[in-house]
């Protein structure tokens, strides 16, 4: 079962000798254990910003394209996008088949595709071969398309702060105990206690190493277009 917002705050509580939130006190919770509900989030968000692609980051999301229109937004807590990832889904509605979209760098729709999609009429929007990221880190798609495809697409997400009793971490539980450094990490920082700060800082980024040498590796290997490296994701369907 997923850790609690309200469970991590108390197990940081206690670990500091503090007296623990009820569920009732804690959305006005103030001073000192406003801060450590702070410390949580913080230490939530420094772990995510260490390793975008910890599996429990990985996400997957779809767009629904209209005819006539080539850019779109990505997912609002996307992070890194898997641009190989791309893919049309079947539709029998639209006669449309399941097919990977193929990625090309801005400069390549520039040079190759841009004047012909700019001139192009809605009788020559067909189905699109190609993704490429444009430089507000939207997605593009050429050829411009005909009809409304649905287009699925994997990404890492930012970490999102919890703010209710019941909210629960993303990190598997077994790394409960890195959280909790961590936010005495961020709870002593807030004391001006240096030299305890200190000896949890250095707690905390060895159980994020730990984390990284038992997550990274679990899940099928696949090449990250925006950074040149291979990421751990799972396969998706199309």
């Amino acid at each position: 079962m997923a850790t609690t917002f309200l469970t991590l705050v108390n197990d940081t509580l206690r670990r500091l000798n503090e007296v623990e939130l009820s569920a009732t006190d804690f959305p006005t919770a103030s001073g000192f254990r406003a801060q450590v509900k702070d410390a949580v989030n913080a230490s939530l968000q420094e772990i995510s910003q260490k390793e975008f692609e910890f599996p429990f980051n990985f996400n997957s999301a779809s767009i629904t394209l209209v005819a006539g229109t080539a850019e779109y937004s990505l997912a609002t807590d996307f992070k890194i996008a898997d641009w190989d990832s791309f893919r049309i889904a079947k539709d029998d509605s639209i006669n449309a088949d399941a097919k990977i979209l193929k990625l090309i760098n801005y400069d390549t729709f520039l040079s190759r595709f841009y004047q012909r999609d700019g001139n192009a009429t809605s009788e020559e929007y067909t189905t699109p071969v190609y993704v490429y990221r444009t430089l507000s880190n939207k997605a593009g798609f050429t050829p411009i398309p005909d009809v409304g495809y649905t287009v699925n697409y994997n990404y890492f997400a930012y970490s999102s702060d919890l703010s209710s009793t019941t909210d629960t971490m993303s990190v598997p539980d077994q790394f409960k105990h890195v959280v909790i450094d961590g936010a005495l990490y961020h709870t002593y920082m807030f004391r001006d206690n240096s030299q305890q700060a200190a000896i949890t800082k250095q707690k905390f980024e060895e159980g994020i190493d730990r984390m990284r040498t038992l997550l990274i590796n679990r899940f099928t290997d696949v090449r990250d277009t925006r950074v040149g490296r291979l990421l751990a994701v799972p396969h998706g369907n199309l």
